[in-house]
Formats: structure tokens, C-alpha cells, sequence
């Protein structure tokens, strides 16, 4: 597989990854709306929100799975010289060495990553 095709399969999961997220968070809003509504004991309504409040965090969690793969994109782009601007996703942070982060994606993960792909 070129990388050409690597980068279009990965953009379409980050189109479709962003695109779910927002249903999913529109979805939670109109349930925590309707909620508002309705008489439930104290207990059940807390319960409800703390469910609410676990799914907003996974959304999260999920979006920051979309930004590493955005980042590998880049990469990817910028290691062979492909114009990242015809695949129309954002500019992904750049880290630099020393930073404290945990949420990098190292040499060995991208080359994980790409190796995966080109297989599948």
C-alpha cells in the first residue's frame, strides 16, 4: 500500500471519527435536556448525570485518539514529502523533545501504525 493510500484510509477515519462524536455529544445534550424535565428522585437523577458525565469523558478520551492519528498523518506526510493540505485535516500540534507529555506518539508507534495499514 502507498502512503498516498495510507493517508486517505486514515483521513476518513478521522472525518467519520469527528462526525460520530458530534452525534454522540448531540445525542447526550438532548437526554440531559429531556432529563431536566422530568421528575426523577434525587438518587436516579445523579446517577443519570454521573452516566452523562462518564460518556462527555469517553467522547474526550476518543477525540484525543483522533488527534493522534491526525498526528501520524502529518508525519507521515512530512517524513515523505506529500502536500498534507490536499487531505484537508487540521495541522497537528507539534511536541517538543523533553516536553512532559504522555500522549506522544513515538517513532516505533507511527512505524507500528503504518506497518498495520499497509497490511491491511
Amino acid at each position: 500500500m502507498k502512503y498516498e493510500n495510507l493517508i486517505t484510509q486514515l483521513c476518513e477515519v478521522i472525518k467519520e471519527s469527528e462526525k460520530n462524536a458530534v452525534e454522540i455529544y448531540d445525542n447526550l445534550e438532548s437526554i440531559s435536556t429531556i432529563l431536566e424535565n422530568l421528575n426523577l428522585p434525587l438518587h436516579e437523577s445523579k446517577k443519570i448525570e454521573s452516566l452523562l458525565s462518564d460518556s462527555y469523558g469517553l467522547i474526550q478520551h476518543q477525540d484525543l485518539h483522533r488527534q493522534k492519528i491526525e498526528r501520524v498523518v502529518n508525519a507521515v506526510c512530512e517524513h515523505n514529502n506529500i502536500d498534507a493540505s490536499k487531505y484537508n485535516i487540521a495541522p497537528s500540534a507539534k511536541h517538543l523533545d523533553g516536553d512532559a507529555n504522555d500522549d506522544l506518539v513515538s517513532e516505533d508507534e507511527l512505524e507500528a501504525l503504518i506497518k498495520q495499514m499497509q497490511e491491511a
